[in-house]
């Protein structure tokens, strides 16, 4: 056990780069002490606690255009664009069965970040104290506006990154000084500034949560700072950043196969490129 934490950021579809990672991680035995992950890191996540190589991106690849998983059926049945009873269900059980005893065996720390509606505020919701760890994956990856809320407790969730998009901070503060960064978008990219179509749209869905529309309003914002301030940790050494060396341009609900396979590849083989880095900054002594 790497006695590190591992953060992984969403991104839906774009997730695929992170598959390629984890599933690299999973090859070369490299087992982490702590993982969070928000959105589509969370969710890709429970296949690398579960040890099973290859299941996420295997997923994604054969359901992708299928609208049980993404599309018209699932919002009927879910309210959102991802159809997560499908997901956790039929697919999770029968066509690419989910290693729930693996899951529920783990010696590791698994944490999701959801956003907390009423209250504007980030959740960290830990599987070792969590009733419903998969509701709270579910929250952890409900995009605003693509996706229903979350009822867990009688509160109600969405998205992670609406109030904490990389939980780096979160890391550290935990007293990690090892702490493993995996982005979806290269060094450069940078969030555009939410327009006032969007705003109206945020305004409409969650006239329930004032604060919560604040916070979606200043996402983009809040997202470049973060970043700003990974490539200072980066640069001083505290972290250690696996990113996409290009831009990405698999959209967050990509139909295009060929592309997705080529980010997971991407995530494959950057990762091997830079294993002896990483082995490097994981034992060096601070």
């Amino acid at each position: 056990m790497i006695k590190a934490a591992l953060v992984l950021e969403g991104g839906a579809l774009r997730g695929m780069y992170t598959a390629g990672v984890l599933d690299t991680f999973l090859k070369n035995n490299m087992e982490f002490e702590t993982v969070a992950g928000v959105s589509a890191g969370a969710l890709n996540a429970m296949s690398y606690i579960s040890k099973q190589i290859g299941r996420s991106a295997r997923i994604n690849l054969e359901f992708c255009d299928d609208p049980r998983y993404i599309g018209r059926k699932a919002f009927i049945k879910n309210k959102g664009i991802i159809g997560y009873d499908y997901l956790f269900g039929d697919i999770s059980i029968n066509k690419v069965p989910f290693d729930f005893e693996a899951f529920n065996n783990t010696k590791q720390r698994f944490v999701v970040v959801a956003t907390n509606c009423e209250k504007a505020e980030t959740m960290y919701f830990e599987k070792s104290n969590c009733n419903d760890f998969f509701k709270a994956t579910q929250a952890s990856s409900s995009m605003p506006l693509a996706s229903a809320t979350v009822e867990i407790d009688g509160e109600h969730y969405i998205d992670g990154a609406a109030t904490t998009s990389i939980p780096v901070d979160w890391a550290l503060e935990q007293g990690y000084d090892k702490v493993v960064v995996v982005l979806t978008r290269d060094k450069k990219y940078r969030k555009p500034m939410a327009s006032n179509r969007i705003k109206k749209l945020y305004k409409l869905a969650y006239h329930k949560y004032p604060e919560l529309i604040k916070k979606l309003n200043t996402m983009p914002e809040r997202y470049n700072d973060l970043q700003e301030r990974i490539l200072e940790l980066e640069k001083e050494g505290k972290i250690f950043v696996i990113r996409p060396k290009k831009e990405v341009s698999v959209s967050r609900l990509e139909k295009d196969k060929g592309k997705l396979e080529d980010l997971y590849q991407e995530g494959i083989s950057e990762t091997e490129e830079c294993l002896d880095k990483l082995k490097e900054y994981l034992n060096k002594i601070n």
